[in-house]
């Protein structure tokens, strides 16, 4: 069998030399020197017969400057060693067979076919259910797992049938292995049939027959931990026709704890005490992992140049963002050498929008799209070209948000539909939705590679990109993967059994963009964010490790779906054993170089992940002696015992809100629901009314509270124009008139197509209306009759001002009786009742103090009492300041006023009239309208109100606490606020 033929080839004598280059001092330091020891200075520092293998690219980078430094403070040149990771070992470059390699892309390719084609009742110990959607989505995202899989099966020199025999024998799933050897020899098939060879295949050849280039004439594998099987089977091979070293940075001393290829024993390491200098000072503890960023960048306190002196270790990937903006915000510069992942960059962005757009054909892509600068500036250069669509990227993007509220648009063609009929204040935005729908359709119809570079050339066109700008670097990276995804695709693609749907091409292009990582240059000040693996070669004599959290330090395995621990010790693989090993030598390490050179490791843990899981502190941490357990142990859960939470979000900075321009409406006229927000809350009247700041959902898929009152609305406000129907007795009439209505209403807005959601508000919507026909026709028949609808005031032809400042409103409905005079009805779609009770439309407007508030708390004219005698504060003015209105214009006429509720029941739907609203309580109400105009005129618009009203859309804005979140210096402040 070839798994023990490899394992035998590991147990047999190599050549291979172990050297110690101790720890004193960093790696870094230590390789030059050893490197370099016969070097007479004389002449160039000659390494180009050495390979050089070390742990990651990285590192290789570091040591090629350091070779070079090295000979330039000789004044002499280095030719370099060949400096590689251990891949290079047993890539397939190292065989000289002809035939092509498939790689991975096309492997992937390969793997997703058979996976789409292959009966799954012949392997139902893998696939146990059929997948929900048997798509090329689960095909690649299948395939990449069982790949992943094969990759480290390989590593050890494995491949799913040598690794099916092993496990059988002792068995562990024999019979769902055997499948996965079967589905491994019908890939293997398929991939000779093509004329390709596979890359996992030609990985364990080149292990054991290849050949590395000509001029290398010895190998040094320097400080490399993990070495893995395979690529250590590759040097026992090599070491019996050249020299081969490995450099362990240890001291000699330690000889016994690492094994023959350097790697840490973990019989050895796992229960070793690791000295931690003043662990009362250096470990620390953080909330979350901003937290833990902050904290880091404080630890370094204000350098002027800190990369000189110090560096990160970010073993936990979500401290990296964080870090970089905390190292951001003192004026630093940071370098990730892991790179930046292009599937964060804005292009992927802009292509999963594109992608999901062509599937889906949904709005809400479509709006995301729009969002991307890029393509608005594009889609606005477009339809510039007619006279009528000139707006700018901004202007279109509100006027889509308008769209959004208003149409409810689920799907492109329902937007396009919507902005047919409306236009939206712009015929642009037709247009707009139209280009990006001729895409959509060229997507689908047309060369998919040919539209999708046509597609990045028009959005793009208006850039210029330089060499070394992040766009720039992105764009060339995901022209490559593109280029990469049509040749693999031309290569392989006819292994699939049908053609792939556009919206199948791009999820491929995107799959092969994602793996891609874009590596930016390192600058002089910067400071380094290192992995974990590349903490031995970091030679900065501050550490600053964050992430010391179980799972990340040390890194472990936890139920793998097809590997778990338990299979890779009895395949001989990597296991956590091994990783605790060697992350314990490593943190060993680390601490052992600068304790000898007066450096210092910070170490901090994190409480919480950023999706508030809890973390526990690193086990390392606990390696000390049995003496200091107990109390290392209470000191790292202390705070956490005690009920140490995350800081509560808080704002990066306070708002400063400056005062309004003397020229701003609120000035000049303030409406009767402006009356009722800064009764409820001064600032937020300033950020509505003085701002005009409200909330957008666009987002939303029905109609809101507002929208369906809007519905109710406008179908009474039709009914009340209508001479054929307004003075109807028949109810059964009205109710058929209002359900026609409402479909009018509903297709001007929504089309002919409603949403499912809108089907069931405009039901619940016929069913009110229903009920109050009743409540029209015997209306009419008790001689109520409509004088008008929506009748505003505050206007030339019905001026009202209070205190000198106009006041408008508009009054739902006007009518008139021949022996009550003229009645007002402001209709609510909300219920009456509260906790089973009918809140009447007193209750409304004035509501009782409570028991903690002091009327001393209120300004005067906020104040006055209920028809009861009970002190009670204005909340809304809406009914007094309607026949205050009325009385001005009708003096001698006999005035009442209510609600008018067509609530979720029958006995939800009802008029309520205000009784008890005499002319005391009106003077009172326009006393109260005086006291706000003369407070917006004074712009008291402070301290905002404790108790956030039901309309609050500034909840976020003014948390955790509304005076941090804002300087109000520059607002007017009342002692006593409303």
């Amino acid at each position: 069998m070839r798994f023990r033929v490899f394992q035998q080839s590991l147990k047999e004598p190599a050549d291979i030399a172990r050297r110690f280059l101790g720890w004193d001092r960093p790696v870094l330091e230590a390789t030059v020197d050893h490197l370099a020891n016969d070097w007479d200075r004389s002449g160039p520092l000659d390494l180009a017969d050495l390979l050089v293998v070390v742990p990651t690219r990285n590192a290789g980078r570091r040591l090629r400057e350091a070779l070079a430094i090295r000979a330039a403070e000789s004044d002499a040149v280095v030719f370099p060693p060949l400096v590689t990771t251990q891949d290079f070992l047993v890539a397939p470059d190292r065989l000289p067979d002809s035939r092509p390699v498939a790689d991975r892309h096309a492997t992937l390719l390969l793997w997703s076919a058979l996976l789409l084609d292959v009966d799954l009742n012949r392997f139902r110990r893998v696939f146990p259910v059929d997948p929900v959607d048997r798509n090329l989505s689960w095909a690649m995202k299948t395939a990449k797992e069982l790949l992943d899989v094969g990759k480290l099966l390989a590593d050890s020199g494995l491949t799913f049938a040598t690794a099916s025999e092993t496990l059988g024998e002792q068995d562990m799933e024999p019979a769902r292995w055997r499948e996965l050897a079967d589905l491994e020899a019908l890939a293997l098939k398929r991939i000779g049939k093509l004329g390709f060879r596979d890359e996992a295949e030609t990985r364990l050849e080149a292990a054991n027959t290849g050949s590395l280039p000509s001029e290398v004439r010895r190998i040094s594998v320097v400080a490399t931990p993990d070495l893995r099987p395979l690529s250590a089977a590759a040097l026992a091979r090599i070491s019996k026709t050249l020299p081969v070293e490995i450099l362990v940075h240890a001291p000699e001393t330690d000889a016994g704890r690492f094994d023959p290829h350097g790697r840490p024993v973990p019989a050895q390491w796992l229960d070793e005490e690791i000295p931690i200098p003043e662990p009362g000072r250096t470990i620390h503890q953080a909330a979350t992992p901003s937290e833990q960023a902050r904290l880091a960048c404080d630890l370094i306190g204000d350098l002027p140049n800190p990369g000189a002196f110090a560096a990160f270790v970010v073993p936990d990937p979500e401290v990296v963002a964080p870090l970089r903006q905390a190292a951001a915000q003192r004026g630093w510069t940071a370098h990730d050498p892991a790179g930046l992942p292009v599937s964060r960059h804005g292009i992927y962005y802009l292509l999963e929008l594109t992608a999901r757009l062509v599937e889906t054909g949904s709005f809400e892509s479509a709006a995301q799209l729009f969002r991307c600068p890029d393509f608005a500036r594009a889609c606005v250069g477009a339809i510039r070209s007619d006279p009528e669509s000139d707006i700018g990227a901004t202007r279109l993007v509100s006027r889509l948000d308008d769209l959004a509220v208003d149409a409810l648009p689920h799907r492109l063609d329902d937007a396009v539909a919507a902005a047919k009929r409306h236009s939206y204040r712009t015929p642009a935005v037709e247009k707009a939705l139209k280009w990006l729908r001729g895409w959509r359709d060229r997507f689908r119809r047309g060369n998919f590679g040919e539209t999708l570079a046509e597609y990045l050339s028009t959005v793009f066109a208006h850039r210029r990109f330089s060499a070394g700008d992040g766009a720039h670097d992105a764009f060339a990276e995901v022209a490559d993967a593109i280029l990469e995804a049509e040749y693999s695709f031309q290569l392989v693609g006819s292994v699939f059994a049908k053609s792939l749907a556009p919206e199948e091409q791009f999820q491929l292009v995107l799959e092969l963009i994602r793996e891609r990582r874009l590596y930016e240059e390192r600058r002089v000040r910067d400071i380094d964010l290192q992995g974990w693996l590349e903490m031995l070669w970091e030679d900065a004599p501050h550490l600053v490790v964050t992430g010391m959290n179980d799972n990340f330090v040390p890194e472990a395995t936890i139920g793998h779906a097809f590997l778990p621990d338990a299979a890779r010790r009895v395949l001989g693989m990597f296991h956590n054993d091994d990783r605790f090993a060697r992350d314990a030598y490593l943190f060993a390490a680390a601490l052992a170089s600068r304790k000898k050179t007066g450096g210092r490791v910070d170490l901090i843990f994190g409480r919480e992940s950023d999706s508030s899981d809890p973390l526990r502190p690193s086990r390392l941490l606990f390696q000390c002696p049995d003496e200091e357990l107990a109390g290392r142990t209470l000191s790292l859960f202390a705070d956490a015992e005690s009920g140490v939470r995350p800081l509560a979000r808080s704002t990066a900075f306070p708002l400063r809100p400056e005062p309004l321009d003397p020229e701003n409406r609120v000035f000049e006229r303030l409406g009767v629901s402006a009356l009722k927000q800064y009764l409820a809350c001064p600032f937020r009247f300033y950020l509505c009314q003085g701002l005009r700041m409200e909330k957008v959902e666009t987002d939303k898929r029905e109609m809101d509270a507002a929208d369906f009152g809007n519905l109710v609305h406008e179908a009474l406000d039709r009914f009340a124009a209508s001479d054929s129907i307004r003075e109807s007795t028949d109810a059964e009439r009205i109710a058929a008139w209002f359900r026609g209505t409402l479909d009018e209403i509903l297709g001007e807005r929504f089309g002919n197509r409603l949403a499912t959601p809108i089907v069931i508000q405009r039901e619940s919507a016929r069913k009110r209306l229903a009920w109050w026909a009743e409540i029209e026709a015997g209306q009419r028949a008790d001689g109520w009759k409509i004088v008008s609808a929506e009748e505003p005031f505050g206007t030339e032809e019905w001026p009202f001002a209070v205190d000198e400042t106009t006041v408008r409103g508009r009054i739902d409905r006007i009518e008139t009786h021949p022996e009550h005079g003229l009645r007002v009805l402001d209709f609510k779609t909300i219920s009456p009742f509260q906790n089973n009770k009918l809140k009447s439309v007193d209750e409304y407007h004035l509501v009782p103090l409570k028991a903690r508030e002091d009327p001393v708390d209120f300004p005067d004219w906020a104040l006055v009492e209920n028809a009861a005698g009970k002190p009670c504060r204005w909340a809304d003015l809406q009914i007094p300041i309607y026949l205050l209105a009325m009385r001005e214009r009708h003096p001698d006429t006999p005035l009442t006023a209510g609600y008018a509720t067509l609530g979720k029941t029958a006995n939800e739907v009802r008029i309520d009239t205000w009784e008890t609203l005499d002319a005391p309580l009106l003077d009172a109400a326009r006393d109260c309208a005086a006291g706000v105009v003369r407070a917006v005129r004074d712009e008291i618009f402070w301290p905002p109100s404790s108790d956030a009203p039901p309309w609050d859309d500034f909840l976020d804005l003014l948390a955790p606490d509304p005076d941090r979140a804002v300087d109000s210096t520059l607002l007017g402040h009342r002692s006593n606020p409303v």
